[in-house]
């Protein structure tokens, strides 16, 4: 039996912590609100985080396909990406994943059903992920830069079309 099929026996425990791990990078009144309610309208980013985990196990522990996983983990990162961490600690939780499935699978590695090198083989894995939700990132940033410089430029533009009012007002005097 592969890792990823003793992964999916623990999925709900894995998602879990996956989502507590994530959400203990906010501020300790943060956690409370995104942890208390799981409706979708009284909690949009809670909702969006335990979904978006969810899936992401999903696709993970499955096909594994780099074109699924970006638009699941574009869920996540992009909430992150707009907030003021820096993009280690935005992505922090990706690798946390590897000491999640070590401690699900503590039974599984001491009586041999699953191997250290089985183990490693699903921390390069996750290294991977990391690599893709690094990628996604550095998408959302250039976007978000992007939308900054566009709004710069329409704010010169009112100045300029204003000042030239005021000077072209003053020109007909």
């Amino acid at each position: 039996m592969d890792i990823e099929h003793h992964l999916r026996n623990h999925k709900e425990e894995i998602s879990q912590k996956w989502f507590d791990l994530l959400t203990c990078t906010y501020p300790q009144e943060s956690v409370r609100l995104l942890k208390k309610e799981s409706n979708q309208f009284a909690n949009p980013v809670g909702s969006t985080f335990r979904t978006a985990i969810s899936q992401i196990l999903d696709e993970f522990l499955g096909e594994n396909r780099a074109e699924a996983l970006a638009p699941l983990l574009d869920k996540v990162i992009r909430v992150r990406a707009v907030q003021s961490f820096a993009p280690s600690a935005a992505l922090s939780f990706i690798f946390g994943l590897k000491t999640i499935a070590a401690g699900v699978l503590e039974e599984e590695l001491a009586e041999g059903e699953v191997g250290i090198d089985d183990l490693r083989g699903f921390e390069r894995k996750v290294e991977g992920l990391g690599l893709l939700a690094f990628d996604v990132y550095t998408g959302c940033r250039e976007n978000l830069f992007e939308i900054k410089v566009a709004e710069i430029k329409r704010n010169t533009r009112r100045l300029l079309e204003r000042a030239q009012i005021i000077i072209g007002d003053s020109d007909s005097e």
